[in-house]
């Protein structure tokens, strides 16, 4: 029993994520501008930039874990079935987007700081993991909600 695609909830989840992708990007961006600059060497600002990505992961490792255990204690259900019913199925291919975009974004920078102009970062690096958001968020949409019912 597979619900429908709730066009609305799908849109706002599909562009919440597109934009956490383009955030990622503008990471990159905003090391790309400042390194020229300030003339500070390309291994300097990649570093930096990996950092920004590091910490974005592990921020929202630590944000998931608070909201599920919240919500767990909610429904008294085990944080376990919760995650591998709410968060697992669609997080998976979501948070991979999420690095593949910044693997790219970061490839990105370290090619145009290399070349002293502006890379084109290529179809794959921006189609790739925006269907790949796009998948998730009809996995969020769809098959999550009937998951959680399942567990209910």
């Amino acid at each position: 029993m597979v619900r429908r695609l709730d066009l609305s909830f799908f849109a706002a989840v599909a562009l919440n994520n597109l934009g956490v992708l383009l955030l990622l990007w503008l990471v990159s961006a905003t090391w790309l501008f400042y390194a020229r600059r300030a003339e500070i060497p390309g291994k300097r600002a990649c570093r930096w930039a990996l950092f920004c990505y590091l910490f974005f992961f592990a921020k929202e490792m630590i944000r998931v874990a608070r909201v599920l255990a919240a919500f767990s204690s909610r429904v008294n259900l085990p944080w376990a079935r919760l995650f591998f019913t709410l968060i697992l199925p669609h997080g998976a291919v979501e948070y991979t987007a999420f690095a593949l975009g910044a693997a790219f974004a970061l490839a990105w920078l370290g090619r145009s700081l290399e070349r002293k102009r502006r890379y084109y970062p290529g179809h794959p690096a921006v189609f790739i993991p925006a269907g790949m958001v796009l998948l998730a968020a009809v996995i969020e949409t769809v098959v999550t909600p009937s998951l959680f019912k399942i567990q209910l």
